[in-house]
């Protein structure tokens, strides 16, 4: 059995993100956490005076991490990977 790639993109000195095609992953900052692409987890990057990485899942839970500008360019490639691997949108009835 063959296992994905893991993409693993530093946000700043003290954060990894890290996606293997079905779990997002951040190290380092306060704590550790991890979000099954089940819960449709998106990246988003707010800049200005705190730059920062947003975590935010379809089902509502959210997680903040600081962002170096100059690392910006790994983040941003992970999560257009992270984007493409998503499962449809379930359903509504």
């Amino acid at each position: 059995m063959t296992s994905a790639p893991v993409f693993e993109a530093s946000a700043s000195d003290h954060v990894l993100l890290a996606f293997d095609s079905r779990v997002l992953e951040v190290f380092g900052y306060v704590d550790d956490a991890r979000y099954h692409v089940w819960e449709r987890p998106r990246l988003e990057f707010a800049a200005g005076r705190r730059r920062l990485a947003r975590i935010v899942t379809g089902h509502g839970r959210r997680h903040s991490v600081p962002y170096d500008a100059a690392l910006l360019p790994g983040p941003r490639a992970l999560a257009e990977q992270l984007a493409r691997s998503l499962p449809p949108e379930p359903a509504r009835h």
